[in-house]
């Protein structure tokens, strides 16, 4: 869970309830950035909507999006 809906760092996220529906930008450095956006938790591969690898940047999650999972990316916030 998040103190802030809009802005947070690495990990996994439910959306509407750690975080906004919305578009984010990421503040890390690194070219290792890997963000996920989530239809479920079941850890399948059927249960990623979209995903990148790579320098970071931004991503819009959907509300009908149930998750978001980032690792070194650095922090988000919703712009």
């Amino acid at each position: 869970m998040t103190s802030s809906k809009t802005k947070f760092g690495q990990g996994t996220f439910i959306v509407g309830t750690d975080m906004l529906p919305g578009t984010y930008r990421s503040g890390g450095s690194g070219k290792s950035c890997y963000w996920t956006r989530l239809r479920g938790f079941t850890g399948l591969l059927s249960a990623i909507i979209a995903n990148h690898f790579g320098n970071q940047g931004i991503v819009t999650i959907r509300s009908t999006d149930k998750g978001f999972q980032s690792h070194r990316c650095g922090s988000w916030t919703k712009i």
